[in-house]
């Protein structure tokens, strides 16, 4: 427990402990549920890992949430998602306080937008939120499989506002096809050294059928998918459904699928923070094919479209600490993994942005104002740069003071 706790964010309340960011591979042996016992007795404890995939729980944690009492107490996946939405049941009051802090935080660091993927009804959170004055951001608010066909009865159509300020819209239908690599669970054509090949989370006619459902009703396709197998099945199915969309992760990628993204239409949405934490684990799990993963410039040279972004909460919600990630390859002073993969500042940033990199008349007036040029400083300094003001549609929601 001691190890555990000095590697997560840890909630305590007189009646239980749920500690976020847990990374199993970062502790000597293997967490259990027994082990857990032993150290935290009657008192319920859930550790939740950094890439939300997974969780451990010990016999007390399991008999609070309605779970059998057996086996080492680790959630992965499904199980895992619906631990995580009975823990955030809290009240419409606060989670929308918290919402609002995030909205303030993001703003510091220069968002103007962000793609909201809580396994949630968005639609009524945002609907309320708008009505209460949130103006912080853009927002564009996720459906999932269960509640697709609601969303259809109501007409929903990705883009359409929600609320009258014009900030927030329906979003994409969000898929999710197969683990992660901290779990082992992302879905692999080589198989991990503890054996088996990941979790495909969807039937291929399954998802080819819920990907025309929601392209014919309007909606636009975001699908998960980590391991190269989810990724070549995702493409596969993009391509016999004659749909198109985004790949959200696309983190190990087969050389013969680089090109499919671009002839597909495919965007891939990558997230360049996490190669900071995976680098070990790549080795680890995915060794001698470590190689290809993040192929941010290799997907670029083979003509797709790259869009870069945070997965916060499991990495910071801040695009500097991405565009850097991306650049570098690594934290300042550390060797870069595959330095063929890095892209060029200015190409990062423009895969971070909705617009182009230097507005013109008539581009809505969302704007940031920074002390330095990120086309001009050091790399190792992009996280570091300072946000002096960051404009919504040319109303301001961040001054530096």
């Amino acid at each position: 427990m001691s190890a555990a706790a000095a590697d997560t964010d840890a909630r305590s309340a007189t009646d239980g402990i749920v500690a976020m960011r847990a990374r199993g591979d970062d502790w000597t042996g293997r967490m259990s549920r027994q082990l857990l016992d032993e150290a935290a007795g009657s008192t319920p404890v859930v550790l939740i890992t950094a890439d939300l995939h997974g969780a451990w729980l010990n016999s007390a944690a399991l008999r609070r949430h309605g779970l059998p009492v057996t086996g080492d107490g680790h959630l992965v996946e499904d199980a895992c998602f619906a631990l995580l939405r009975q823990l955030d049941s809290g009240s419409d009051a606060e989670l929308d306080g918290r919402v609002v802090d995030a909205g303030t935080a993001a703003a510091r660091r220069g968002v103007v937008g962000v793609v909201d993927f809580e396994m949630r009804w968005g639609v009524s959170d945002w609907a309320r939120r708008e009505a209460s004055g949130f103006r912080s951001l853009r927002v564009e608010t996720a459906i999932y499989p269960h509640e697709l066909e609601r969303a259809i009865t109501l007409g929903l159509r990705s883009g359409d506002p929600i609320g009258s300020a014009g900030r927030i819209t329906v979003g994409p239908l969000k898929v999710i096809t197969d683990g992660s690599l901290g779990t082992a669970t992302a879905w692999c054509c080589e198989p991990y050294p503890d054996g088996g090949h990941g979790r495909a989370l969807w039937p291929a006619a399954e998802l080819e059928a819920l990907l025309r459902r929601a392209s014919t009703a309007g909606l636009d396709l975001a699908v998960h998918a980590i391991g190269d197998r989810a990724n070549t099945e995702v493409l596969d199915a993009f391509e016999r459904t004659g749909t198109t969309g985004r790949i959200e992760h696309a983190q190990l990628l087969a050389d013969a699928d680089l090109e499919r993204f671009a002839r597909l239409g495919v965007t891939a949405s990558v997230q360049p923070a996490h190669l900071l934490d995976d680098r070990e684990n790549a080795g680890r799990l995915w060794a001698g094919r470590e190689h290809r993963a993040y192929r941010f410039a290799s997907l670029h040279r083979a003509g797709g479209r790259l869009v870069l972004g945070s997965d916060a909460p499991v990495a910071p919600l801040d695009p500097w600490l991405a565009v850097q990630a991306a650049v570098l390859r690594g934290r300042p002073g550390e060797p870069p993994w595959s330095p063929e993969e890095r892209l060029p500042v200015e190409l990062a940033l423009a895969a971070s942005m909705r617009g182009p990199l230097r507005p013109g008349p008539g581009d809505p007036a969302d704007l940031v104002l920074l002390d330095a040029d990120p086309l001009v400083i050091e790399p190792d300094a992009l996280a570091g740069i300072t946000v002096a003001a960051t404009l919504v549609g040319g109303v301001p929601t961040h001054l530096a003071r």
